[in-house]
C-alpha cells in the first residue's frame, strides 16, 4: 500500500462526459489520480535500501556491525541473558504436547495464544 494512502491521502477521480454536436453522450472518461506517487515509489526504495542494509541475523545495521579501523572492529557487542515469552512458551509447550499425538500435517496448524490471567 502506498505511503499516501496510509497517511490519509484520497485518489481523487474527475469524470469527463464527451457529447457530439447534437448533445448525445458518445463517451464517459474517468481518470484517476495515481495509487503510487513519485514519493511513495521514494519512500519504498528507501525502506528497500533500509532492509538491505541489515544483517540476516541479528537484524542491526551493517555499516556499523561489520565496520573495522586497524584490522579490529570498531564496535563490541554483548548478548544479555535471554528472556522468556511466557506465551511462546505456553503455546511450544502444546505443541509438543500435541505432537506426540502424531497429528496430520502439523505444518498447516494454526496456534492462537490465549490470555488467561
Amino acid at each position: 500500500m502506498p505511503r499516501s494512502k496510509l497517511l490519509g491521502r484520497q485518489q481523487r477521480a474527475v469524470t469527463t462526459i464527451h457529447r457530439d454536436p447534437d448533445g448525445q453522450i458518445v463517451e464517459i472518461e474517468t481518470v484517476w489520480d495515481p495509487e503510487w506517487l513519485e514519493e511513495d515509489y521514494a519512500w519504498a526504495a528507501a525502506y528497500l535500501r533500509w532492509q538491505a542494509g541489515k544483517c540476516p541475523g541479528c537484524e542491526l545495521d551493517l555499516v556499523d556491525t561489520t565496520a573495522m579501523h586497524d584490522g579490529d572492529p570498531v564496535h563490541t557487542y554483548r548478548v544479555p541473558p535471554p528472556r522468556r515469552c511466557h506465551a511462546c512458551d505456553a503455546r511450544l509447550l502444546e505443541q509438543e504436547e500435541h505432537a506426540k499425538k502424531k497429528p496430520k500435517r502439523p505444518g498447516a496448524l494454526l496456534w492462537q495464544i490465549e490470555q488467561t490471567s
